[in-house]
């Protein structure tokens, strides 16, 4: 389907931009063309699922693009939609598309650059780069709708040959096959009935949609500078999908030697699509075909440094079978497949909510809880060799986005149970990736210090292949940010010697902020260290981070004499702590120090108030020990000194 000619045609009037249309109606409309519910089971109350219709979303948005506005975020969703619509020669035409906007329409494109700043605007081509590496997994690879998804997980299915030369592979195979997954043989048979010239031209629109993200990238570096978007996620996706095409095309290439090279310009995505939904309206989601992705069960990847990475294998997945799920899970397994086939969706649809990463561990961590206090050594399964490779790997990169979705789909297999250094790469993750992830990391250390306080051994106990739950750097970690709560001193020397070199290269032996504030307290120099910490909370990337060093800054303050200068600054953190519900997510120790800093100033500035015996009454509840070194408590409640 060609795009209209007019889109990079300048809008008629003074701007060649046109207006901006963000809080137009236009983008509700495209809003809610892309809506899609999720198809899973009803039950008794069953209503009309809203599908996206993806067509519409492409009128919509050529239209506004050629006549009203050059907008970045209406470029990203309409390459998005022809995606959808006609896979990877949609998502050539998409991408081709946007890089002429940027290059032609800079001056007066949408969103506006805010006083020179380009941060916004690269927003949209950001979510080009992390939002479609689900989808592009989604378009067929042969005429019968199977995917690079249904490819990865036929190969973790033994074949018949395998079976039958092991009775554990056959045991493997027949539990395979009764939940519904793709065999080998059934994958290979899609791809032997498919002619030569349709995989010749899936690698051509492959091929082109590389070449085309390629030539974004670069002229998002001569344009957005030091804020240039990454699109390193669509790029591996592409590239992992593009080496299975090619072994594909080989295949047939052998069968068929004779086979004439079609024209690249032959485009097989809009007939691999519509193969896939006989009924049209864009490929199969992870919403219509009753599973979603696991964007980290990617190929090994020829542009990882050193070769080839292992990929993560695909484990305790759901069905990929078109037959419909029954509302009651059939069997455990089918039940773990279905809690990691809804986490991973509430994923996508919600990156920073809590709730999909607790619906995990509330599930993984309840069967360690189910014979009490003592653990169950049998349920302490250690990931293979090639996991805790490709999670270090990918750590080792800082590839924050796909070790957090890597490590997620570790923690919905039994995997999940014990291995806690799995626990210290997923809230490193969320640390690095900034302040959206705040409350997703105050929430999963919560529930990991709640395990560590009921199974108090777990960090001792050795997984099935006797190495240990939490190697000597996860225990360290475990007690500075975990167990002790991460604003105690502990747990800030362990970020700022541990893992200060995964993101700057700052070494171990290297003084963090704090240790250097300290010296320079006891050298008589207080206002030097207050104004050393108050930077670094400036420069810190997330809010929480800002908030643990604006309480280092406020406690010298106090300590110092500066409790008129602490008291505004601590007033702030009390908003904030009330405004985001910290108490809710965070250690009671990191939300008490502000606390009774702020009691301090009170006590001294104020005297007795109602406010002091307030908050006295917090403290009490979220750290005792700090309350016990304030000077009276008296039974009705009163508190003083």
């Amino acid at each position: 389907m060609p795009l209209r000619d007019d889109l990079l045609t300048p809008i008629a009037g003074a701007n060649p931009g046109g207006a901006a249309l963000r809080y137009d109606p236009i983008y509700d409309k495209i809003k809610e063309a892309r809506r899609e519910d999720p198809d899973l089971p009803q039950g008794e109350w069953q209503t009309t699922r809203k599908t996206a219709e993806w067509p519409q979303v492409i009128q919509l948005a050529s239209e506004a693009l050629a006549t009203r506005s050059k907008d970045l975020q209406l470029a990203a969703w309409l390459t998005e939609a022809l995606l959808r619509r006609e896979g990877f020669s949609g998502l050539r035409q998409g991408l081709e598309l946007v890089r002429a906007m940027v290059e032609q329409f800079w001056d007066h494109l949408y969103p506006e650059l805010e006083d020179g700043d380009a941060e916004l605007r690269a927003a949209p081509l950001q979510w080009v780069g992390i939002a479609l590496d689900i989808p592009v997994k989604f378009v067929p690879l042969s005429p019968n709708g199977h995917n690079y998804l249904h490819y990865r997980e036929s190969r973790a299915v033994p074949t018949e040959a395998d079976a039958e030369a092991s009775s554990e592979r056959r045991t493997q195979r027949e539990r395979a096959i009764a939940e519904g997954k793709l065999t080998p043989e059934q994958f290979d048979q899609g791809v032997n009935a498919t002619p030569t010239e349709w995989y010749q031209a899936l690698v051509a629109d492959l091929d082109g949609s590389l070449e085309a993200l390629a030539a974004l990238d670069d002229m998002g570096e001569e344009k957005f500078g030091d804020e240039a978007p990454s699109y390193l996620k669509l790029r591996q996706a592409l590239q992992d999908i593009r080496q299975v095409a090619g072994q594909l095309l080989a295949r047939r290439l052998k069968a068929e030697p004779e086979t004439s090279i079609a024209s690249p310009a032959a485009s097989s995505a809009e007939s691999a699509v519509d193969a896939g939904n006989p009924g049209g309206g864009g490929d199969p989601s992870p919403a219509s075909s009753g599973f979603a992705p696991d964007s980290s069960s990617a190929a090994v990847s020829s542009s990882s440094p050193g070769g080839e990475t292992p990929a993560l294998p695909a484990t305790d997945r759901p069905a990929l079978s078109s037959i419909a799920i029954s509302p009651v899970p059939g069997s455990r397994g089918e039940a773990a497949a279905r809690i990691a086939a809804a986490a991973r969706f509430l994923r996508a649809q919600a990156p920073t909510d809590p709730a999909a990463y607790l619906l995990l561990r509330g599930f993984r961590w309840g069967e360690l809880r189910a014979r009490g206090s003592s653990v169950d050594p049998r349920l302490l399964e250690a990931p293979p060799t090639e996991i805790r490779t490709r999670l270090k790997t990918l750590l080792l990169d800082e590839n924050w986005q796909e070790l957090l979705e890597g490590a997620e789909e570790i923690m919905a297999t039994p995997y999940g149970r014990g291995w806690l250094d799995l626990q210290r790469h997923v809230l490193t993750a969320c640390d690095r990736l900034g302040s959206e992830y705040d409350y997703v990391a105050a929430a999963i250390r919560g529930a990991l210090r709640s395990l560590l306080q009921e199974l108090p051994q777990l960090s001792e106990l050795t997984l099935m292949d006797d190495t240990p739950t939490a190697n000597a750097e996860t225990c360290a970690w475990l007690q500075a940010e975990v167990i002790f709560g991460e604003n105690s001193p502990a747990a800030v020397e362990s970020r700022e010697t541990m893992e200060e070199p995964y993101g700057n290269g700052r070494g171990r032996s290297q003084r963090g902020p704090l240790e250097r504030a300290t010296e320079m307290v006891r050298a008589g120099q207080s206002e030097k260290a207050i104004e050393l910490l108050m930077r670094e909370a400036a420069q810190e990337r997330s809010q929480r981070a800002r908030f643990l060093r604006r309480s280092q800054a406020a406690r010298i303050m106090v300590d110092t004499g500066l409790e008129a200068v602490a008291m505004p600054i601590l007033r702030e953190m009390l908003q904030q702590i009330e405004r985001h519900n910290l108490e809710e997510w965070e250690a009671g120790e990191t939300i008490g120090q502000p606390l009774g800093l702020l009691y301090r100033c009170i006590q001294k500035l104020e005297g007795q108030t109602a406010e002091k015996e307030t908050l006295y009454l917090r403290i009490c509840r979220l750290d005792p020990l700090q309350a016990m070194h304030f000077t009276t408590a008296t039974e009705n409640g009163e508190s003083g000194g």
